[in-house]
């Protein structure tokens, strides 16, 4: 009896289990981890959080550097739309959005920015009414993650940095 054709078949529906997994289940399982420890940390969501500035050891957000200084928040579209808002400092800066299954799905910085200050509606829907001369985006998922990054040029700058960084919100309508 030969039983390499059972083998391959074996092989290969067990491949395409492991492929399913990590497509479409390993990303929400990543981020829902993610959005529970900054929703933790920050006391529940649309509230940001100002972690300490990056070593060797964080590992909170994947990858960190030591050169940028970090805000993150959760955002919940699901009852209203939601405010982002913060400083531009005289540095690199952005802002990313990125939705329950890992996709970054807005990302604005220093250079696009008009003004020392960006103002954003995050929202369900297209139909929702922004402020005046607010854009608006459209969240792909009710739940997500928004992320504040500001380059820390020189230790002499990491409190004026720091200062400007703790003003980034995350705030409902």
């Amino acid at each position: 009896m030969k039983t390499w054709p059972l083998w391959i078949a074996g092989v290969a529906a067990l491949a395409a289990v492991f492929h399913i997994l990590t497509v479409f289940v390993f990303p929400y399982g990543v981020m829902n981890r993610a959005i529970a420890g900054i929703a933790a940390e920050a006391g529940g969501v649309n509230k940001a959080i100002y972690p300490d500035r990056p070593t060797a050891e964080a590992r909170g957000i994947v990858r960190p550097s030591p050169d940028l200084l970090y805000a993150a928040c959760v955002y919940d579209v699901s009852d209203r739309p939601v405010k982002l808002s913060s400083p531009v400092p005289e540095t690199y800066w952005s802002l990313s959005t990125f939705a329950a299954n890992t996709d970054n799905f807005f990302v604005v910085n220093d250079r696009e920015v008009r003004g020392k200050r960006i103002e954003i509606i995050l929202a369900a829907k297209e139909d929702t009414v922004p402020e005046p001369g607010v854009p608006l985006i459209v969240a792909p998922s009710e739940k997500g993650i928004v992320l504040f990054r500001s380059l820390v040029p020189s230790d002499e700058a990491v409190a004026e940095i720091d200062t400007l960084r703790r003003q980034a919100k995350c705030e409902p309508l």
